[in-house]
């Protein structure tokens, strides 16, 4: 898409004092149908000073449309989706994990089925095709409407630059969202991932730690991957988090990066059974601040090997959650917060703990996530009754009075 002419004109306005300059640029759309822009221009004391900031305005408008991809007519789902994906890691739109993630995505559940397809000439009985393959394959509502909500951003884009003349997603019904069912483990399968612990792996060795991290902490893969010695405060009791590492299928590999978002940057309390953990392997090890707690030195494990290395642990010593599956690196954190909401901590001190970006988030995820968090509830609202009103109080003493 290029802007191929642009001008200025006064406007009048009845009823205000002065006349404002406006900016009109033109372009035609994929379909070859004209479309215009346009910008105010309050600044702008005469004709030759908004031609002059019109023009500013042309060449930038230009600049950032050599950014984007183009729907030319003729380009593939395939060609689109992949350029797309590009243009927003390469301005910074998306990190190199999200898009590693949403490629992964799209080569499995997209582009087997429309990457063939001319990207204009989608429309809504092919998506309503391509749903139906989708559930016949037996894929979840969620990973469903994940790969919808992906590709509906793509023809978005499309669509509300004008390259694309209708939306070939209005009609076609969006894939409900599955209930999330988060995993917890009960006291004895608690008791079986420590033992197996201790009884597998020696101080030294990094998922000995790797593995308690997850468990007492509820820390991420990636955070987990990103700690380094100097996170670690054995005089204040705290971690903190400050980093991750990203997975990439570029041709960089791993990095390291802020964590997932700004509540992600967080320091809170760590558990004795945790710091005690902690003080052993730094110990064996003897190592500088900046190295990684449970890397080589100064390279990071990469989020891989830890799933792998995890994996191996779980099959050797038959690990199951709640649910009879297999445990996974993030159903130890689930738990973490679930023994939370069991303990009875305020949701905001949980919330802080896990790096969520709003209390309301932690609510939705894990509010119901444990039968005994709702019974724990009920009790302590009934004695907050009890103790705020006179009425068992007053049947409470005339009881007594009668006994006597």
């Amino acid at each position: 898409m290029k802007y191929t002419t642009y001008n200025v004109q006064q406007l009048v306005r009845e009823g205000r004092k002065g006349k404002p300059w406006q900016a009109r640029a033109k372009y035609k759309d994929a379909n070859g149908k004209w479309k215009e822009v346009s910008k105010m221009l309050p600044e702008a004391k005469g004709k030759k000073e908004a031609m002059r900031m019109a023009k500013e305005w042309f060449e930038k408008l230009n600049a950032e449309a050599d950014l984007m991809p183009n729907a030319g007519k003729a380009k593939t789902v395939d060609e689109i989706y992949k350029e797309y994906l590009q243009h927003q890691v390469s301005t910074g739109e998306i990190e190199r994990s999200t898009y590693s993630n949403s490629l992964y995505s799209y080569n499995k559940y997209i582009k087997p089925y429309l990457g063939d397809y001319v990207f204009a000439t989608v429309d809504k009985t092919v998506l309503s095709g391509w749903l139906t393959k989708l559930y016949q394959a037996g894929l979840s509502q969620n990973t469903i409407h994940t790969t919808y909500a992906r590709l509906k951003k793509v023809y978005n884009y499309f669509y509300n630059n004008g390259e694309l003349l209708k939306d070939p997603f209005k009609g076609v019904k969006m894939p409900k969202k599955g209930e999330a069912k988060v995993t917890h483990l009960n006291n004895e399968q608690m008791d079986n991932v420590l033992s197996a612990v201790y009884l597998d792996f020696e101080p030294q060795e990094p998922m000995y730690v790797g593995i308690l991290l997850a468990f007492y902490a509820g820390l991420r893969r990636g955070e987990i991957c990103g700690l380094r010695w100097n996170d670690i405060d054995f005089y204040k009791h705290t971690i903190t988090v400050r980093s991750a590492v990203g997975v990439s299928s570029g041709k960089d590999g791993d990095y390291t990066k802020n964590p997932k978002n700004r509540s992600s940057n967080r320091t809170f309390p760590m558990l004795p059974q945790l710091e005690e953990a902690l003080k052993q392997r730094k110990v064996l090890l003897n190592p500088l601040d900046s190295w990684y707690v449970i890397g080589e030195e100064e390279q990071f494990m990469r989020p891989q090997q830890y799933n792998r290395l995890f994996s191996e642990f779980v099959e050797r010593n038959s690990l199951v959650d709640a649910y009879g599956k297999k445990i996974m690196p993030h159903g130890l954190r689930h738990n973490f917060a679930t023994v939370g909401i069991r303990a009875g901590m305020d949701i905001a001190s949980l919330a802080l703990m896990m790096g969520h970006a709003s209390r309301a988030m932690t609510l939705d995820t894990y509010g119901d996530a444990n039968a005994d968090a709702l019974t724990l509830a009920s009790v302590k609202l009934k004695d907050t009754f009890n103790d705020n009103t006179d009425y068992f109080k007053l049947e409470e003493e005339q009881e007594d009075t009668e006994e006597e």
